[in-house]
């Protein structure tokens, strides 16, 4: 039987999606500019949640270190916003400032899961 992390994981990844999907079907992220900020918190939380998830399989031999939830972190956060760029879902007068407010939301929502996880010792 899988760990509570891994059940915390699936049920806050599953809720985020259906967030983001109900979001993008209702307009959200253009009629409430802050909804960005909102899902990239959750995002870099949720991540790091996955990180402690996987981790935690009795088949992966892996601890998670602050390098690999970090480094983990970054990758995701790197590899979204090229996706966003790429599929045209930016504004070009205001896109390094939204680049930096996602990267920065994404960290501190990566940065509470991870001193979360710690003391719930997950």
């Amino acid at each position: 039987m899988p760990l509570p992390v891994v059940w915390i994981f699936l049920f806050v990844g599953m809720l985020f999606a259906v967030v983001h999907d109900f979001a993008v079907m209702t307009s959200l992220y253009w009629y409430y500019p802050w909804f960005d900020i909102v899902m990239h918190f959750w995002g870099g939380t949720l991540v790091v949640l996955g990180v402690y998830a996987v981790c935690s399989l009795k088949h992966v031999p892996l601890k998670p270190s602050a390098v690999l939830i970090f480094s983990t972190l970054v990758a995701f956060m790197v590899s979204w916003e090229i996706f966003e760029y790429s599929v045209g879902l930016y504004n070009p007068p205001t896109y390094l400032f939204d680049l930096a407010k996602d990267f920065m939301m994404g960290t501190i929502g990566g940065l509470v899961g991870y001193f979360v996880s710690i003391r719930l010792r997950m």
